[in-house]
């Protein structure tokens, strides 16, 4: 990670919600997910969220560094139809060691849809590659 990896740093994302992110299209492999409305699935919000962090630390990692992300606690607290947009604003609370901890918000065009807090771990991306190689491998 670069010294310049500060608590204090911010990123916002947008996408508009079309049906791909819809909860009726998260998965055919859970069931239920069919019958529900057509409004920006929480999964996808959580990992939108996820977006943001992930965009204010983009500059601020060392060759071969990624992260991966070890905490999410977001509530969902209103729908977004297909065609609104969606931003997301990520800031970095706090850099403990690998473990950077954020404040994460949510809002489309009608206000706010969903806030919290999010924790991602900066890994070095070979190793962690290889550590879950193994831990496949050690379940055969």
């Amino acid at each position: 990670m670069k010294s310049s990896l500060v608590p204090g740093l911010t990123a916002q994302v947008s996408v508009t919600v079309d049906d791909s992110l819809t909860v009726p299209a998260v998965s055919d492999a859970y069931p239920g997910f069919a019958d529900m409305p057509r409004v920006f699935a929480t999964g996808y919000m959580v990992a939108f969220a996820e977006c943001a962090a992930m965009a204010v630390i983009a500059e601020h990692l060392d060759e071969g560094e990624s992260s991966v992300g070890i905490d999410v606690n977001i509530s969902h607290t209103a729908a977004t139809a297909v065609g609104m947009t969606v931003t997301a604003h990520a800031e970095l609370l706090e850099v403990d060691g690998k473990v950077l901890s954020f404040r994460v918000s949510l809002e489309d065009e009608a206000g706010p849809i969903g806030q919290g807090s999010h924790k991602r771990a900066v890994i070095l991306r070979d190793r962690f590659d290889a550590g879950v190689a193994k831990r496949r491998d050690s379940a055969r």
